[in-house]
């Protein structure tokens, strides 16, 4: 006689705690850090842009060695390992600045520290960005865009509550920037028994919209056949399959939504480089840079959650808006540059980021689901990258001769950027035409 076989509930939560305790960590080590160096050792503008941007740097190749990495050991240790690291690197810089004053002596073993860092974070992402892949593919239709949401509402409620945990550490410690790293270095901790509870990517099954793992049993035949531990065959879903939740999305070329994502990440990096540089010189406590950025991301947070559920047609609309927005906000920056017209124009920016990053990466997990591979968020965190280093450092060799000079180089940048993705998107627009 025939038994269905044990199971007990799929772990999800492992997934969102660990996107929550990355990014709550870094949303405080992120601003404390560059506050610190601006604040209280008055580095020069080019060499904070290098501090600042050496991680992103880097982050580009930890992505393409994430990818052989995880063949080798699993995406679940290669989670692990960058948790890990991370964590330990970011302790090794703070027992740096802590110990030798001088930051001219310290700059090359930061800038060393948060290179390995940016490579290992690479290593990160992807990985637990493929998982929700994995579940998109997997799982019934209807809980596809559910698993995007949580994630990414995880991953942004993690930046709002460190951006105002920064603030309250700063504010009621009289401006301690250097307690604020300590305390951060702390809670990226956290996120190591959050990776070790994930679950192999291979395991998940459903029982109708329950996600489920079947128990080891000794007679296999009993055992459903598992959608993830698929055959050669399974692995190579044709695009146009029943799980494709919107051929639109599909027929922007990857090359779209990868010089997309480098916009969305040139543009959102340009401000957080820019505001403790001119609140410095406005002698605007570094605390102000904590809670503008928290409301920033609280802004950022409120679209990606209210715009993700809308149809892909109006998920490109507001993305056609964010990216003349950003345009236009650096044109009047150019205009009128003062410290009022930057926080209005940096508040505005964290709607515009909201949807810029909802179409791009809508596109990414689509890609990737319907493959089942992991390449798609590779090429995304690459691109992701590369746009998040330049914009710092740009800025930061700008801001040396002149810190109102970047908002009309950028203007000129991010209008490149709008010509080349119209006219990489032209097929898509098709569909618009069509009415699918």
């Amino acid at each position: 006689m025939n038994f269905a076989p044990p199971y007990r509930a799929y772990r999800f939560w492992p997934v969102y705690a660990a996107a929550f305790t990355r990014t709550f960590s870094y949303a405080i080590y992120n601003l404390a850090l560059p506050n610190y160096l601006v604040y209280f050792k008055h580095i020069s503008a080019d060499l904070l842009g290098i501090i600042v941007s050496i991680l992103s740097f880097t982050y580009i190749a930890g992505p393409l060695l994430a990818l052989q990495v995880t063949k080798h050991i699993g995406l679940k240790n290669t989670v692990v390992i960058s948790a890990v690291g991370s964590f330990s690197l970011v302790a090794v810089q703070i027992i740096f600045l802590g110990v030798i004053a001088d930051v001219g002596q310290t700059f090359g073993i930061i800038i060393f520290l948060r290179g390995l860092d940016g490579i290992i974070t690479g290593f990160y992402w992807p990985n637990v960005q493929m998982e929700v892949s994995n579940w998109q593919r997997a799982g019934p239709p209807g809980l596809a865009d559910k698993y995007f949401q949580k994630y990414g509402l995880s991953w942004n409620v993690g930046i709002l509550a460190g951006d105002i945990a920064g603030y309250i550490i700063v504010f009621s410690g009289h401006g301690n920037e250097f307690l604020a790293l300590i305390i951060s270095a702390a809670l990226m901790a956290t996120m190591i028994p959050a990776t070790l509870k994930m679950e192999r990517p291979d395991c998940i099954a459903f029982d109708g919209n329950k996600g489920i793992v079947y128990l080891e049993i000794s007679d296999a035949t009993n055992r459903p056949a598992n959608p993830l531990a698929v055959s050669e065959e399974a692995s190579k879903p044709a695009l146009g399959n029943a799980r494709i939740a919107s051929p639109f999305l599909l027929a922007f070329p990857a090359l779209f939504y990868l010089l997309g994502t480098m916009a969305y990440a040139y543009t959102k990096n340009l401000y957080p480089l820019i505001v403790p540089l001119a609140y410095n010189a406005a002698t605007i406590p570094s605390s102000m840079v904590y809670l503008i950025t928290f409301f920033y991301q609280s802004i950022a947070m409120f679209v990606i959650m209210a715009w993700s559920r809308l149809s892909a047609k109006s998920g490109y609309y507001t993305w056609l808006i964010a990216m003349i927005a950003n345009a236009g906000f650096l044109a009047w920056l150019w205009a009128f540059p003062n410290v009022i017209s930057l926080t209005i124009a940096f508040l505005a920016n964290g709607a515009l980021s909201g949807w810029l990053y909802n179409f791009t990466s809508k596109i990414m997990l689509e890609y990737g689901a319907a493959t089942n591979s992991l390449k798609y968020a590779t090429y995304y965190e690459f691109y992701n990258g590369i746009g998040f280093a330049a914009s710092p450092l740009l800025a930061g060799f700008i801001a040396d001769t002149s810190l109102a000079l970047n908002y009309p180089v950028n203007l000129v940048i991010v209008a490149v950027f709008i010509v080349v993705l119209l006219i990489l998107g032209k097929n898509a627009r098709k569909f618009l035409k069509n009415g699918k």
